[in-house]
């Protein structure tokens, strides 16, 4: 039997590896019993399913079951050096010494191997991380096709963290990158803990591909990004539910960074057709529920189901009718001085309904000089006599204008599907500045050059007692 990737464990001070022996005394049978159990503390943190366990130097083996127990019987005392492999581990590269085990005649020995831990893993690969609470991430980059690695590959992984400065909501776009080994794997160390990640690659002519990983506190992480080498589309079918099982009918789903986009049916069932090859995060939006997303990789001319888990509902209430007070706000925010002032475009709620918006952003196809980008779930807005440029690679030098809702500066984030969280039905009136010069002082922002957005919504709307 050849096992040249064997993982071979033992106990070391510093934790990564445990092992816990002891004998007991069985009747008066001369032989002996090595019986154990392989636990999982990395990926799992449950019982090792499938590992196999050999006494080096000998033809005799052992599969550990679904409980992760295994038994080697009819052994004669002595010294004895166990070995064990499992993929889990020769997946991430880490190694360990043999361990030696002494069996007495006539007796038992219960042995208990575990893997290094998330820490101890952390550790080992990323020796040099000088940040507090971070982690690491191994992925294992291979070709969608016919799973084989993909060396040379660069992975880049982006994540967003927001700092309130001031009074004031700020974005701040971190990202690290490595270029993936002769085996396909690439190691991203100094990544958060508490935000979820995006990983990004491109292979050959392929599109690129996307994977979301959250390491949720721990302090290491595994993922496969299986990127298209050449362009090519597949489908993506699944069903929409919320965490108690229920179907959620209606709901957007869509390809984030495709064009693909479609609604779940009467019984939440879906299909994304002619989706581009690769990892793919598909996201489901649906009016009462918080987003849900599920990971796919699409294959050419193949297709793959996934279920993506909303959560819980979230209560709406009732709509409320309010006569004759939406004048009075938009007149206390400045909205009517400024639109008989005529320096910028100007909607208001009739505008608003007979454009037939669904998203917020498709409000604005009726505006002179703005342009809407399909991005994902959403759109991009874009002001043609924008001023300034950002050159962010992650939005393909995309300038977005600076939003206000009821007078808050509210930050797109650099990464993920730009989109307010807001619906059409719930707008007063919109301002639109194409310039920084254009727009009211205090809303002049030294990043507007974009072009400056105003939004008054009804939730804006002081409350007053009848």
């Amino acid at each position: 039997m050849v096992r040249s990737a064997a993982v071979r464990l033992t106990l070391t001070a510093c934790g990564g590896l445990l092992l816990a022996a002891r004998a007991v005394a069985q009747g008066t049978d001369r032989t002996g019993l090595l019986r154990g159990m392989v636990y999982d503390s990395l990926i799992t943190s449950a019982p090792l399913e499938g590992a196999e366990v050999w006494i080096e130097g000998t033809n005799r083996t052992a599969r550990t079951d679904t409980a992760g127990r295994f038994q080697l019987a009819d052994l004669a005392a002595g010294r004895y050096t166990l070995t064990f492999y499992h993929p889990v581990l020769d997946s991430t590269g880490l190694s360990a010494p043999p361990v030696a085990v002494d069996l007495a005649a006539g007796s038992i020995a219960l042995v208990t191997l575990a893997t290094p831990g998330p820490t101890a893993a952390h550790r080992m690969l990323c020796p040099h991380d000088p940040w507090q609470k971070t982690g690491a991430i191994l992925a294992l980059v291979r070709d969608a096709t016919d799973s084989k690695p993909l060396p040379g590959i660069t992975v880049t992984a982006h994540w967003t963290i927001y700092a309130l400065v001031a009074g004031s909501v700020r974005a701040e776009p971190g990202t690290t990158a490595a270029r993936s080994d002769a085996s396909g794997r690439v190691l991203l160390c100094n990544v958060p803990t508490d935000v979820a990640v995006v990983l990004q690659g491109t292979a050959g002519e392929g599109p690129a591909g996307m994977v979301l990983v959250d390491l949720a506190g721990r302090a290491f992480g595994r993922a496969a990004l299986d990127l298209a080498v050449a362009a090519t589309t597949g489908a993506v079918t699944g069903v929409v539910r919320n965490r108690n099982g229920s179907v959620i009918p209606g709901a957007t789903v869509v390809a984030i960074g495709t064009e693909s986009r479609t609604q779940a049916d009467e019984l939440g069932e879906f299909t994304l057709r002619d989706v581009v090859a690769g990892p793919r995060i598909v996201e489901a939006h649906a009016i009462g529920y918080p987003p849900g997303w599920a990971q796919a990789t699409v294959r050419a001319g193949l297709t793959q189901r996934v279920a993506i888990v909303m959560g819980d509902s979230i209560p709406v209430l009732d709509p409320v009718t309010v006569v004759g007070r939406y004048e009075p706000y938009l007149a206390r925010v400045g909205f009517e001085r400024r639109r008989n002032a005529a320096q910028g475009h100007f909607l208001d709620t009739t505008d608003v309904k007979s454009a037939g918006a669904v998203q917020f952003e498709e409000v604005f196809r009726m505006v002179p000089g703005v342009r809407l980008r399909p991005n994902g779930s959403s759109y991009l807005v874009e002001l043609q006599r924008g001023q300034g440029q950002i050159l962010n690679p992650a939005l393909a030098n995309y300038c977005p204008p600076a939003y206000f809702i009821d007078g808050v500066y509210f930050p797109l984030p650099p990464i993920e599907t730009p989109s307010l969280p807001l619906v059409p039905a719930e707008i007063l009136a919109i301002e639109v500045y194409s310039n920084i010069f254009s727009a009211p002082p205090q809303y002049q922002r030294m990043d507007s050059g974009c072009g400056v957005i105003l939004v008054w919504t009804k939730r804006g709307v002081p409350n007053r007692s009848r």
